[in-house]
């Protein structure tokens, strides 16, 4: 192996050619020849040797990773073993690190949460010869792969291209299987996405931003459906109009069969999703056309991590002496073209009694068009709602219908 390691690091950087070329010795040492001796001292069929120079550019951080396949069969996602060379092929590490691409889904705090990911591993593995500090790769920025590689890194050895020594190599390489090993046994029956969760779950709750709360919202619906697919639905703000709640009562409120009713779970659960990712586009925009472009970018889902809060959503609003507050949104959404009836729940009750003027309803209908409508209203759900005492079913106080006692 050290051979091998030694030409990559002598000749890497000497090859000008920016794409990778699969006919160089180069590349045949890295994604060839040295796997296939790695192989050879496996005794695992579990574990996949691959690699690489980059995909289609050669890349400056070039690696070779062992990936046990019960978890992960792609380096952007899950743990593993990979070798990384440093920019200037000064050296490479020999490292156990989590695939960094998978975290993007944290947006802002893909970083900071797979550091806090990698510290929970290092604390449960308990004699290592491997180093548990940052790895420095040179030369890399926020954003970039080698600077991802850097965060993600669980345990890491480093080898100075003058100081190669082919029985350590092997002795190392050997420690950090059984390292790995110990810990795919505790990981294999569980998905990663959820190994992760758990990981995180002892930290404050973490909510959603409202952009990455908009990318998971779209991971679990069709986010346009219905539309073509360069339209885009936008929420139009209206004031509750009394006929909008009484007409097409077939339409709006047809009797549903035992099957329907399955049907119309599915349908609700996406169709509420819908309306929160809408409502919080709607805030984020708000927010930015009012100047306060900090505060856009920290609006909240909190109802992905907790449903027992009352609410779906944290912004915030201006009072009449234009103070900037803190807000509370729960989200009512319905396909229907016009107002109906919504259920609420006790907990909501109470909590926008509680909340009072920083309390709001945002009722969205007609969830399937292009151009959604919605109403605000603000405080308590009693004060702005005719509740239902049996049914917990909610009707706004249209003149009229506080006029005839419906």
């Amino acid at each position: 192996m050290k051979e091998r390691f030694q030409y990559i690091l002598y000749n890497y950087n000497e090859d000008k050619n920016f794409k990778v070329d699969s006919t160089s010795d180069v590349y045949n040492e890295l994604c060839r020849a040295l796997p296939n001796e790695i192989r050879t001292m496996l005794d695992n069929d579990d574990l996949i040797v691959k690699g690489s120079m980059g995909q289609g550019n050669k890349t400056e951080y070039p690696w070779l990773s062992i990936l046990n396949r019960n978890i992960t069969r792609t380096t952007q996602k899950g743990l593993y073993i990979v070798y990384l060379f440093k920019k200037d092929m000064s050296g490479f590490y020999l490292t156990l690190i989590q695939g960094i691409t998978h975290f993007e889904i944290f947006r802002k705090d893909r970083y900071k949460n797979a550091r806090k990911v990698s510290e929970y591993f290092r604390s449960q593995i308990e004699q290592t010869s491997f180093s548990d500090e940052n790895i420095d790769l040179g030369g890399t920025k926020r954003g970039e792969l080698g600077y991802g590689y850097e965060q993600a890194t669980v345990l890491s050895k480093y080898y100075p291209t003058n100081k190669i020594n082919e029985e350590i190599l092997y002795a190392d390489l050997v420690e950090l299987l059984q390292t790995y090993e110990f810990m795919v046994k505790h990981m294999e029956t569980q998905n990663y996405d959820e190994i992760i969760k758990y990981v995180l779950a002892d930290d404050d709750p973490g909510f959603l931003s409202g952009d990455e709360a908009i990318d998971e919202i779209d991971r679990e619906i069709d986010p346009e459906d219905g539309l073509p697919h360069d339209v885009k639905r936008k929420l139009e703000e209206k004031k509750p109009y009394v006929d909008l709640s009484k007409k097409f009562k077939k339409i709006t409120s047809p009797k549903l069969t035992k099957i329907d009713y399955i049907k119309k779970a599915v349908k609700d659960l996406k169709i509420g999703l819908r309306g929160e990712k809408l409502v919080i586009a709607h805030e984020q925009d708000r927010l930015r056309e009012l100047g306060f472009y900090d505060e856009a970018e920290n609006v909240e889902w909190v109802s992905k991590e907790d449903d027992t809060l009352g609410y779906d959503v944290r912004s915030f609003d201006i009072d009449q002496e234009g103070n900037l507050f803190p807000i509370q949104i729960e989200v009512k959404t319905t396909r229907s073209i016009v107002d109906t009836e919504f259920f609420v729940t006790k907990n909501e009750l109470n909590k926008s009694k509680e909340l009072a003027q920083s309390y709001f309803i945002y009722r969205v209908y007609d969830a399937d068009s292009q151009r959604p409508k919605f109403y605000r209203a603000q405080g308590k759900i009693e004060d702005n709602f005719i509740i239902d005492p049996y049914t917990f079913t909610a009707r706004y106080k249209y003149p009229e219908v506080i006029e005839s006692g419906r």
